[in-house]
C-alpha cells in the first residue's frame, strides 16, 4: 500500500467550511474526479457515481467533538489502483480558522508507488485549492449602491434581489448602510443566501475604532456579520499605520464579526504592507477602480501572484465605455449591450464586479453578462482601450497611484 496527504489551511471557521462543502447533503462538486455526480442515498452510507460511469464512490460521514470529515473509498475509477481509501479532514485551528487535511492510501496496479503518490497528491493539492477559492472567492456579480441614498437605494437592492442578486455592496461613507439593511430585511431572502460586503471610512481606522464602527454597521444591515469587510481607503499620511488597522480587521474576523477581510484602493506598496501585517492568506480581495480604460494591470497583476482576488469597481467608467466604438461592435456580434460586453470582460479577466442601476430593466440585463462569452479577439480588443484613465482620485486621500 501507498499513501500521502495533502492539507491547507483557511481563515474560516469549521463549521462554515463544511457549511461551503456541502456537508453530507451535498455533493462535493469542488473534487475533481466526480463532476456532475449524481447521488444515492443508503443510511449513513451515500453512493455517488458521475454520469458516465468512470467513478464511483461510497463514502461515510461522522462528527465528534474537535473535527468533521468523511472517509471514502473508490469502487470504480480511472486511477491505476486499487484498493482505494481517504479521508476528508475538516479541524478547528480557532474560531475562525480552519485546517483541511485530505489523505488517502492506495494499491498501484502497473505503476510505481511513487508514481501513484505522484498522481494523488497532485489530485488533493488541486483540489483543496479549488475549495479555497471556492469558500474565499467574491461572488462574480453583485449590486453596487455607491451614490445610492434612501428610497432609491431600498427599491435598487429590492429590485436586484428580486431579479437574482445575492450579492450586495456597500460601505460606511456611503451612508446607506440603514437603507440596505431594511431591503434585505423585506426582501425574504435567507441571510445564508446573501453575500453583503461593507467598508471600513478612513475615520474609523485606528484600532480602538475600527470593531465599534463595523458593530454599528451590522446593526444598521440587521446582521450579525458581513461576509466581506474591507478598508475603503489607506490612511491618508500614514496617520494610521496600515499594520495597525490590518490587525483590527483580523481581530474583527477573529470576533466573528465578518467572514473575510479585503482592502480597497491599496497600491502594489500598501498591498505589500498588508500582506506584511497579516498575510496575503488573509486578504480576499483588492477593491479598485477597473474598466477597459484604466485596466490597473500591475496592481492585478500583483494581485493574482499573491492569491488576492480583485474586484472591480466602476467597471462602466461611469458610462463612458458604453459609447466606446469598440465596445459597441463587439456588443453587436454578441446580440448583447455594451454593458454586458464591459462587464463580461472583466469576469472573464478573474474579476468580480459590482455595477449599480437605479433601473430594474439594467439589473435584469446586467445579469446576463455572467453567460456572455467573450472570444479571444474581442478580449484582445478591449484590452488595446487601455489608457490609464483614472476618473477616481480624491485630493487628500487617494495614494500614489502606480
Amino acid at each position: 500500500m501507498a499513501s500521502t496527504i495533502a492539507s491547507i489551511t483557511l481563515p474560516v471557521s469549521a463549521g462554515r467550511v463544511w457549511e461551503l462543502i456541502g456537508g453530507f447533503n451535498a455533493l462535493p462538486n469542488w473534487l475533481p474526479y466526480i463532476p456532475q455526480s449524481e447521488l444515492s442515498q443508503g443510511g449513513r452510507i451515500r453512493t455517488l457515481a458521475n454520469p458516465s460511469g468512470e467513478a464511483i464512490v461510497e463514502r461515510l460521514e461522522v462528527f465528534n467533538d474537535e473535527e468533521r470529515y468523511y472517509s471514502y473509498s473508490i469502487l470504480k475509477a480511472p486511477f491505476p489502483v486499487k484498493n482505494y481509501y481517504s479521508t476528508l479532514r475538516v479541524k478547528s485551528a480557532g474560531e475562525t480558522t480552519s485546517l483541511v487535511e485530505w489523505a488517502g492510501s492506495f494499491t498501484p496496479v502497473g505503476v510505481s508507488d511513487d508514481e501513484a503518490i505522484k498522481l494523488f497528491n497532485g489530485i488533493y493539492t488541486d483540489g483543496l485549492q479549488a475549495l479555497k477559492e471556492k469558500i474565499m472567492r467574491v461572488p462574480d456579480l453583485g449590486i453596487g449602491t455607491f451614490r445610492l441614498q434612501g428610497d432609491v437605494v431600498i427599491d435598487s437592492v429590492r429590485n436586484g434581489l428580486d431579479a437574482g442578486y445575492r450579492v450586495i455592496d456597500t460601505a460606511q461613507i456611503y451612508g446607506n448602510e440603514a437603507e440596505v439593511g431594511a431591503a434585505i430585511a423585506a426582501s425574504g431572502v435567507p441571510r445564508s443566501e446573501l453575500f453583503i460586503t461593507t467598508k471600513i471610512w478612513i475615520s474609523n481606522l485606528a484600532r480602538d475604532k475600527l470593531i465599534p464602527s463595523l458593530k454599528e454597521s451590522l446593526a444598521k444591515l440587521r446582521t450579525d456579520y458581513v461576509d466581506l469587510t474591507l478598508i475603503h481607503w489607506p490612511s491618508p499620511g500614514g496617520e494610521v499605520p496600515v499594520k495597525e488597522f490590518m490587525a483590527a480587521l483580523a481581530e474583527a474576523r477573529e470576533q466573528g464579526l465578518t467572514r473575510q477581510i479585503g482592502v480597497s484602493n491599496f497600491t502594489v506598496e500598501l498591498m505589500q504592507q498588508a500582506i506584511d501585517a497579516v498575510g496575503a492568506e488573509a486578504i480576499t480581495t483588492n477593491q479598485i477602480e477597473l474598466h477597459p480604460y484604466l485596466q490597473n494591470r500591475k496592481v492585478a497583476e500583483f494581485a493574482r501572484k499573491h492569491g488576492i482576488h480583485v474586484t472591480s469597481y466602476m467597471t462602466l467608467a461611469y458610462g463612458k465605455v458604453l459609447g466606446d466604438p469598440v465596445i459597441q461592435k463587439i456588443a453587436e456580434r454578441h446580440n448583447a449591450t455594451p454593458a454586458q460586453v464591459a462587464l463580461a470582460w472583466a469576469i472573464k479577466l478573474g474579476y468580480a464586479v459590482i455595477p449599480s442601476s437605479t433601473k430594474r430593466a439594467n439589473l435584469d440585463s446586467n445579469l446576463k453578462a455572467l453567460d456572455l462569452r467573450l472570444s479571444d479577439d474581442d478580449m484582445a480588443q478591449i484590452a488595446a482601450l487601455d489608457r490609464n484613465e483614472r476618473l477616481t482620485s480624491p485630493q487628500g486621500l487617494a495614494p500614489a497611484w502606480d
